[in-house]
């Protein structure tokens, strides 16, 4: 065999090996396309039933029947009080629990004026679970449908070393315990009538790393966790149980300072999420806010936005000792 059909032979050979590698990488291509195509219709649809149908189907007449009174838990910040006040537009009488009696009394105030319903306040310490009895009292004889626990934005930057015993305890008894015991009150009533729901809210320390506030994040996890385990639990019962996590709201602007009063952008978010109850389990509650945790964590490795928050929360950290220091001089 000369040297031409020797090289007229390697090059049909490899001509050959070059067709079958091109069918292999566009099989390859076309795997690929189809699972990214079943990615974003997944997405698509996933959006369409948690944010866009809630918009046009009303879930008012279903809130209503679950029961004529809901039960929020934590409502002096403005993502308790709008929930609070979403369902009160509902006509959904409210039994609002916290500690801070003065700012509780007069969230009561503005809640019963603004929509001529009952609101009766039950302030607590959630290091004594004996000021727990009065709820257990006022739950009796009354059709609680919904319970809405919004407890864990208070919050303190700080190394965990440096916090005081009395803030770790009051913050686990308070986000943990006493959540955890307000659900066991509840649930018995609507295990019985076979219908309810369970609101919780959460916030992005729940899937992202968090120093300097670790405690509230994973109290944050807790409930979460405890969310989602009782959706399995009564599976077979229709009982709803739906986690809503603010993603990337500023929640170091959510508590009240000098009075009760709901901001515009705040006022919009409650009542999106309210919307959504029924139709997700869980949730950021509004799609602009969904749309940013989704692209943030589709484009960039989990590691990679812990690295950066965790450079966020350190710098704000450090703010907060300097401002401290220099009030001090």
């Amino acid at each position: 065999m000369n040297t031409a059909d020797s090289f007229s032979l390697f090059v049909n050979q490899f001509s050959r090996d070059l067709s079958d590698i091109n069918d292999r990488l566009a099989l390859i291509g076309i795997l690929y396309l189809g699972k990214k195509s079943f990615e974003s219709f997944r997405n698509l649809s996933r959006a369409i039933g948690h944010y866009l149908i809630p918009n046009l189907v009303s879930n008012e007449k279903w809130i209503k029947s679950l029961g004529n009174w809901a039960v929020v838990f934590g409502c002096l910040n403005q993502i308790g009080y709008g929930y609070a006040r979403e369902l009160a537009k509902r006509k959904i009488n409210l039994i609002l629990i916290d500690q801070n009696q003065e700012i509780l009394t007069q969230m009561c105030e503005i809640i019963s004026s603004d929509f001529q319903i009952e609101v009766i306040p039950i302030i607590i310490d959630p290091r004594n679970f004996g000021s727990l009895i009065p709820l257990e009292k006022t739950i009796i004889g009354r059709d609680i449908g919904i319970f809405v626990n919004s407890s864990c934005f208070n919050q303190e930057c700080s190394y965990y070393h440096a916090l005081s015993k009395n803030l770790i305890e009051n913050t686990l008894c308070s986000n943990v315990t006493v959540f955890s015991l307000i659900i066991r009150m509840l649930l018995p009533s609507m295990f019985q009538k076979n219908k309810g729901a369970l609101v919780n809210f959460s916030t992005k320390r729940s899937f992202l790393s968090s120093p300097y506030v670790s405690l509230f994040g994973a109290s944050n996890l807790y409930t979460e966790k405890l969310i989602e385990s009782l959706s399995y639990e009564y599976s077979d019962k229709n009982l709803y149980f739906q986690t809503i996590n603010t993603g990337f709201l500023d929640d170091e602007n959510l508590n009240f300072k000098n009075e009760v009063k709901l901001s515009r952008n705040l006022a919009l978010y409650s009542s999106s999420t309210i919307q959504t109850l029924g139709w997700s389990s869980y949730s950021f509650g509004y799609w602009l806010n969904a749309l940013k945790v989704h692209l943030l964590l589709r484009n960039f490795p989990l590691s990679c936005i812990n690295f950066v928050y965790s450079r966020i929360l350190k710098r704000k950290f450090m703010k907060s000792i300097e401002n401290i220091a220099s009030k001090n001089k």
